[in-house]
């Protein structure tokens, strides 16, 4: 990873068909590595290394549906 190879909040989600919104989200709870450039706290640039982008991206893939939830038992009140 180079500086260079860092992608923007906006091109990440371009890359992977999300808002910004979502990305900035993400960032916010902690699930997607980022790098916060500039000063502290919410001030500053948030970027990202594609490899952690496609690492994210690639953990949620589903493989099969979930299955069906059983009916519900009713209950019968005597």
């Amino acid at each position: 990873m180079t500086p260079d190879n860092l992608l923007s909040v906006k091109a990440a989600a371009k890359k992977i068909g999300v808002s910004r919104a979502l990305i900035y989200q993400l960032c916010a709870e902690g699930t997607l590595p980022h790098y916060r450039l500039g000063g502290k706290g919410k001030r500053g640039k948030i970027v990202i290394d594609p490899n952690e982008l496609e690492a994210y991206f690639r953990a949620r893939r589903v493989v099969q549906a979930p299955t069906a939830h059983p009916p519900l038992k009713h209950i019968i009140l005597g």
